[in-house]
């Protein structure tokens, strides 16, 4: 509504009036979170996201796993190549790894999702010597990476070939050194 006011007098009067509509109607706003849905490929395929890792509905088939299980990968030597391994973190014996959601996703960022994508963004799960643990097999193969010291086979490293010709009862100490 209008009115015009005179300063002088004080008089008030009515010009008109306009009107607004409102629209009450509730609006659906879009979602930052993606679309995802359950892929319900019987394939056991992970693909890896900038965020996250998708699993088929083979894979989770594959890992027995249900909304709300952990799951984690870690590194193992395979030949001499270092490869990722997935599987439950009861399979692995750990606390650790991230939570399956509703839609087969599992939050996987920072460090950890850029090392696995050095091996590719799509893996197919190949079974390990372990039950429930299976390696992940990328469509590309990494750099060249030095394999940790906790992961070398020592008894490969060592040349030790003579402790089996040393007899256990043996008293005789003149052959070793004790100088440091």
């Amino acid at each position: 509504m209008h009115y015009s006011v005179d300063e002088a007098t004080g008089e008030i009067t009515f010009i008109g009036k306009d009107e607004i509509k409102v629209d009450t109607a509730k609006k659906t706003s879009t979602s930052r979170k993606s679309s995802t849905k359950k892929d319900e490929n019987p394939e056991p395929i992970v693909t890896l996201d900038s965020t996250k890792l998708t699993l088929t509905q083979g894979a989770v088939d594959l890992l027995q796993v249900c909304e709300d299980c952990r799951i984690d990968i870690k590194y193992d030597k395979k030949g001499k190549q270092l490869l990722p391994k997935i599987g439950t973190d009861a399979a692995f014996k750990s606390k650790g790894g991230n939570l399956l959601s509703g839609k087969n996703t599992v939050r996987y960022g920072g460090a950890n999702n850029k090392k696995l994508a050095g091996y590719g963004t799509t893996f197919k799960m190949e079974p390990t010597e372990d039950e429930g643990i299976y390696w992940l097999v990328g469509d590309k193969m990494p750099e060249e990476q030095e394999v940790p010291k906790e992961l070398v086979n020592i008894e490969d490293e060592l040349d030790i070939t003579n402790l089996d010709a040393i007899e256990e009862e043996s008293t005789d100490l003149s052959g070793l050194s004790y100088t440091l």
